[in-house]
């Protein structure tokens, strides 16, 4: 980690998490969803979702990452992501701001995450201790939990074969 990255914070249940900002194109509420055929249903997909002349499949990251789903409160957050040739919508509970740290301060709180997590805890780069920014200054930091940084398309993908497991 040798450059300044943001992160955009998100919520499932009460576990805040971040995912690489740059991937992320849009954060959507309430879209309109297209349901899947009821044979080809599973908890952790909740449908499609037309944008921008493409279909994007929809995983609710509360049943991923909790077995509980972010869209059943009716008020989750919907973040749209490409990277490559890889695009999907994840559902979330809530949506946070961005977190930005120098390379200096990320250098002091960052934590790699161990090889060998198993799906979809697989997708995190790493644990970040830094908690929030305080209001002395951008480079102090609040003490908080420790907050998982996923790859975006990494987890994505590590939902989506979990989801076909479970099938």
């Amino acid at each position: 980690m040798n450059r300044a990255t943001s992160w955009l914070q998100f919520r499932v249940g009460e576990q805040f998490h971040a995912l690489e900002a740059a991937p992320v194109r849009q954060i959507l509420r309430s879209p309109n969803l297209l349901s899947l055929p009821a044979s080809q249903r599973l908890p952790c997909c909740a449908g499609v979702l037309a944008w921008q002349g493409r279909p994007l499949l929809v995983l609710d990251l509360g049943a991923c990452l909790l077995r509980r789903p972010s869209l059943s409160a009716g008020d989750a957050r919907f973040l749209v992501w490409t990277q490559a040739q890889h695009a999907g919508v994840l559902a979330v509970d809530e949506v946070g701001g961005l977190l930005r740290l120098s390379a200096t301060t990320l250098t002091r709180h960052w934590a790699p995450a161990r090889p060998g997590l198993r799906p979809p805890w697989n997708a995190i780069r790493g644990l970040l201790h830094a908690g929030a920014p305080s209001l002395a200054g951008p480079a102090e930091l609040e003490p908080a939990d420790p907050i998982a940084v996923f790859d975006v398309a990494a987890l994505w993908q590590s939902c989506w074969n979990l989801a076909g497991e479970r099938r």
